[in-house]
C-alpha cells in the first residue's frame, strides 16, 4: 500500500512541475521583450593610404610566395 501511495504521490508532484513549466512557458511567449537591439557603429573607412599599403603588401608577399613554389 505504502508504495502505491509513493507513486501517486510522485506522479503528482511530477505532473505539477510540468504543469507550471508549460503554464511558464506560455506566459513568457504571450508576453515577449521586443526591445530592439543595440545599434551598432559603422567601422571607419580606410583611408587612401592604407589601402595603397596593404596591396603593395598583398603582391610583394604573394609573389614571394610565388617564387618559392
Amino acid at each position: 500500500m505504502l508504495k502505491i501511495k509513493t507513486k501517486k504521490v510522485l506522479a503528482f508532484a511530477l505532473c505539477s512541475l510540468m504543469a507550471a513549466s508549460t503554464f511558464g512557458t506560455v506566459v513568457a511567449e504571450a508576453h515577449p521583450h521586443d526591445f530592439p537591439p543595440p545599434r551598432q557603429e559603422e567601422s571607419a573607412s580606410h583611408s587612401e593610404g592604407e589601402v595603397i599599403t596593404a596591396g603593395i603588401v598583398g603582391a610583394v608577399v604573394g609573389a614571394v610566395i610565388a617564387k618559392n613554389t
